[in-house]
């Protein structure tokens, strides 16, 4: 499949350093309400965000690999600062989990371990009373 152009950002959080492959969203404009009373949207991403998209919500497995291919070019030259891959564990229940086919491509593909250790994704927070 085709490697996609990517803007790394870094991400923060309780661990020692991240970076996302690109943003998820570049814009998103309401264009009215649907059949059903929902608000739909005009939304636009950059190629890789799209190509998850299209896995996680449409169980498009060909996605997955241009996502593998161009995360497995970004690593490639980190190889040497990890050597192992920890999936974030699914907070919902697919036929295809989008994580799991991600990171298990991605570490044959560099030949490193994937190691499902995490069985959940920590407390959620809510504003409920």
């Amino acid at each position: 499949m085709a490697i996609v152009e990517i803007h790394p950002q870094p991400i923060f959080g309780r661990f020692a350093g991240g970076i996302a492959l690109d943003l998820h969203t570049t814009s998103s404009t309401p264009v009215g309400h649907n059949a059903y009373g929902h608000m739909q949207f005009d939304t636009l991403r950059p190629p890789i965000a799209e190509l998850l998209y299209q896995l996680k919500y449409h169980a498009d497995k060909d996605a997955a690999s241009s996502i593998v291919d161009t995360a497995v070019e970004f690593l490639q030259e980190r190889r040497g600062k990890f050597d192992l891959i920890v999936p974030v564990p699914p907070s919902t229940a697919r036929a295809v989990q989008p994580v799991l086919v991600l990171a298990e491509g991605i570490g044959a593909a560099l030949k490193v371990p994937v190691i499902s250790c995490v069985t959940t994704t920590g407390r959620r927070h809510s504003s409920r009373v």
